[in-house]
């Protein structure tokens, strides 16, 4: 009758594998001293130089074993290939000095013994993976688990920003129709008889179009917020861009935070760089804001307070150039971050000090998951501006590499 050995050989793969990784556990202090009544007892038993040297040797062998257990390969190559030298440079002392006159010794019992052990062991590192080398693997696959949760979680922000500038930009669109509505009703309940065909175009020109301009313009800026298209851009072109928007943003914070464009080194710098503009803006924008929130949460602690002294919030926008990267550099002087959060602002979920609820900010992980996308290098520390502590948030985005001299200049 034939019998099937495949499945005894999983289930001896398994004991084998269970055999070595208890010893890979075996306390370091226990195998020292194991080892030295090893070799305390060798040493009474043993009665010429050529059986210490055969014990010498398995001492040896038994360091390379052990260093794979506890180890790895990585380890074992290392430890094998010294323990090795030293046998070898060991041997041919004794063999200068006459103790080992004959090859036969290599052939003896003893050795042929370990070189037995020493194939076995060459045969279970190719077959059964060492624990130190199951523990790295498994350490690793942790990491790489806990990164991609990560960056799950923080395309889960990024996916809920995305979705709320939906939601605002369909929100507009909805008021601007309901406008539409109440003023086309208001202005028709003046029409007595029939209109000329010059008295209709000019009351459409006066309703109808600008609202229908106004929508057109909101779902066009909702394509842009829901598309990443990263492709070269100048720097003259992004900067103008850029100051456009921050215009709009300045105009409508007059009065409340100062907010200035104090260095433009893009302005005529036809470099690239390789974004997507609308997501740089949507970048800028969030650190902008957040750089408000922080003027006005110190402006209101103020007056708790009952500080008298005046103080004019005010927020600094440069667009600089810096070796091999293009920076756009936020500076308020909103009191700053604690060193705390400082090391984990626009890397990790910080608590928002806008919200009372104790929840991460959006804003930071929606800047770093695109930051992380378009190569970008987010850098935040804490300064003084106009004699007030703040911060200073810098964008850094590489340039294209070109075979001109470097066009760049320094802050």
């Amino acid at each position: 009758m034939k019998i099937n050995a495949m499945p005894v050989i999983p289930a001896i793969r398994r004991r084998m594998g269970g055999l070595i990784n208890g010893l890979s556990h075996i306390n370091l202090g226990l195998l020292a001293i194991l080892y030295v009544l090893g070799y305390i007892l060798i040493e009474s038993l043993l009665r010429n130089s050529v059986q210490l040297y055969i014990f010498t040797v398995f001492l040896s062998l038994s360091g390379i074993y052990f260093s794979w257990f506890i180890g790895g390969k990585g380890t074992l190559r290392y430890v094998a290939f010294f323990n090795g030298l030293i046998v070898f440079i060991f041997s041919k002392l004794l063999w200068s000095e006459n103790l080992i006159v004959t090859p036969a010794v290599f052939r003896s019992k003893s050795f042929v013994l370990m070189y037995l052990v020493s194939a076995l062991f060459i045969l279970l590192v190719f077959i059964i993976k060492s624990p130190a080398d199951a523990r790295q693997e498994a350490q690793n696959d942790l990491i790489e688990t806990e990164k991609r949760l990560r960056q799950n979680f923080e395309f889960m922000v990024a996916s809920r920003k995305l979705k709320q500038d939906l939601l605002a930009q369909a929100n507009l669109v909805k008021d601007e129709l309901q406008l539409i509505e109440g003023a086309w009703r208001s202005n028709i309940h003046d029409i007595i008889n029939e209109l000329p065909p010059v008295k209709e175009r000019e009351l459409y020109q006066q309703i109808i179009l600008p609202f229908q301009n106004n929508i057109i313009h909101h779902l066009r800026e909702l394509e842009r917020k829901l598309t990443f298209d990263v492709e070269w851009v100048g720097l003259d072109r992004l900067s103008e861009r850029i100051i456009l928007n921050l215009e709009k943003i300045r105009g409508a914070a007059s009065g409340r935070v100062a907010i200035e464009m104090m260095e433009n080194a893009w302005a005529s710098n036809n470099r690239e760089v390789a974004v997507d503009e609308n997501k740089v803006w949507d970048m800028v924008v969030n650190v902008v804001r957040n750089s408000q929130a922080a003027l006005d949460l110190k402006q209101i602690h103020r007056i708790r307070a009952g500080k008298a002294a005046p103080f004019k919030p005010r927020i600094e926008i440069r667009f600089i150039t810096d070796g091999p990267f293009a920076e756009i550099r936020v500076l308020d002087n909103g009191d700053g971050v604690s060193e705390s959060d400082l090391v984990s602002l626009y890397k990790e979920p910080v608590v928002s000090k806008k919200r009372n609820d104790g929840k991460p900010g959006q804003g930071t992980l929606f800047v770093k998951f695109f930051a992380d996308r378009m190569n970008i290098g987010l850098h935040v520390k804490n300064i003084e501006l106009s004699g007030e502590k703040g911060l200073s948030v810098a964008i850094k985005i590489p340039l294209k590499r070109s075979t001109t001299p470097d066009e760049t200049g320094g802050e």
